[in-house]
Parts: structure tokens; sequence; C-alpha cells
């Protein structure tokens, strides 16, 4: 499982240090460790509810390669902490992002597959590509979007394929990659930026990072989504298959 690979590849950066911060917001959670690194995740909402988190209180102090193997949980929230603690050990190769589009050639030629609803990629691919299929499991997001389970029909014949790096929450990014042909690229502020992800059948990974945890974390702290993180000093980075060749 690609997930148990990713933890292993964190493992070495992650031991000896201790979870500093912890932050649970509306749209994405944040963890800080003691060596100044932050790492971001998507919250997860599927049975969830407004139920309490019951480990509340005694997340900050941990070491942070307990609360990284919750990347291997079934419970959701547990994951997605896991995967924001994997975040903030991995990605000290990435680079500055160029377009995705550009650097995942999309043209008109081309039927996209998207998995999980990326918004601020809806309309530029719309644009662009031939076709654009969302898989999604919230249908009630945008009209048209296809049920996640559609994706097992559609995204073999998908000229590209891009993935929300919640996929690695939810656990289908396996099958996913499994079921692709083209060209795929991971992409938002969940995604892993390891590069062993590029030997997975993946082509691109578009990540961030966040040179100022503080502000990350308030912003995140105050509900805020993709579009305030960057506007507060998020960044976008990447690795394509190029970049780890040599």
């Amino acid at each position: 499982m690609i997930a148990s690979r990713l933890l292993a590849a964190s493992k070495g950066r992650l031991l000896g240090l201790k979870v500093e911060r912890v932050v649970i917001g509306l749209a994405y959670t944040g963890v800080l460790l003691s060596d100044g690194r932050c790492g971001l995740a998507a919250t997860p909402h599927e049975g969830q509810g407004c139920a309490a988190y019951s480990r509340a209180g005694t997340l900050g102090g941990m070491p942070a390669w307990e609360l990284a193997q919750g990347l291997l949980s079934s419970d959701p929230l547990a994951a997605s902490l896991g995967l924001a603690t994997v975040n903030a050990a991995l990605g000290g190769d990435a680079e500055p992002s160029p377009d995705p589009l550009e650097a995942l050639e999309v043209s008109e030629d081309d039927v996209v597959g998207m998995v999980g609803y990326i918004g601020p990629l809806v309309e530029p691919l719309k644009r662009k590509a031939r076709k654009l299929l969302i898989f999604e499991r919230n249908l009630a997001r945008a009209p048209g979007l296809l049920p996640d389970w559609a994706a097992e029909l559609e995204l073999p014949r998908c000229d590209v394929v891009v993935l929300s790096g919640t996929t690695f929450i939810n656990k289908t990014v396996d099958r996913l990659l499994a079921l692709s042909r083209g060209r795929v690229a991971v992409i938002g502020p969940s995604t892993p930026m390891w590069p062993g992800l590029l030997e997975c059948g993946v082509d691109w990974l578009f990540g961030a990072k966040a040179p100022d945890p503080a502000r990350a974390l308030q912003v995140i702290a105050e509900g805020g989504g993709t579009r305030a993180l960057y506007r507060h000093g998020l960044v976008k980075v990447a690795l394509g298959r190029e970049d780890v060749d040599h």
C-alpha cells in the first residue's frame, strides 16, 4: 500500500521530534513539529458530524512518529492528522510550481478525469480540455458531478488524471492509480511531496509549503480554505519526474 511506503519514507525525519501544535479547522488540519516544520492535510467530514475528537488535549507534545502512524488508520481524522504530520517531514526537494495545466500538457483533445472537486482548476480545465469528468463523493458540491464510483468505469479512458491529496486519507489512491492510463498528477496542499510517488504511476506532484507556520495555522484555525491559505503566504511547490531522473 502506498500509504505504508509514504509513512516509512518519513520515519527517519520524524523520530526524535515532538508535536508542537495541532489545529483542526473546517477545511484543513495543520501539524507543527518541534523543529519548526509545518504540514497540512484536508479535514475530512465523512462520518465526523459535529462530534468532538476524543484525543483532544493529548496531541501536543506527543512523539511526531506516533501521530504520523494515524495515516494508516481507518479513522478519517486520524488519517488526516497522520498525513499532515508526514507532509511536515517531507518536501525538501520540491521546486516552485509551474502551471499544472502546462506541465501536464493538457490540450483540446484531452479528456481529463478529476477525482475530488478541486475548485480552482475546474474552469481552466473546462476551457482547455475537450471534456472534464469530476468524480466526487459529495454530489451537492457543484452541478454535473459524477459519483466517485464512476471512476471505475471512466478513469481508464482519461488522457489526464488529477487526484486530490485526500485520496491518501480515504485510502483510494492505490486503486485510482491502478485505473489510470494517462498522465497523472496529485494536486493540493494535502499532496505528499515525496519523490517515491513518481515511481508509483504519478507524473507530477503539486503541493504546498508553509514558510510562515504561525500564519498558516491561524488561517486554518479561523476556518480558512485553500484560497485563504495561499493569500496569506502558503507557497505552491511541485515535483515532476524529470526533477528526480538524475
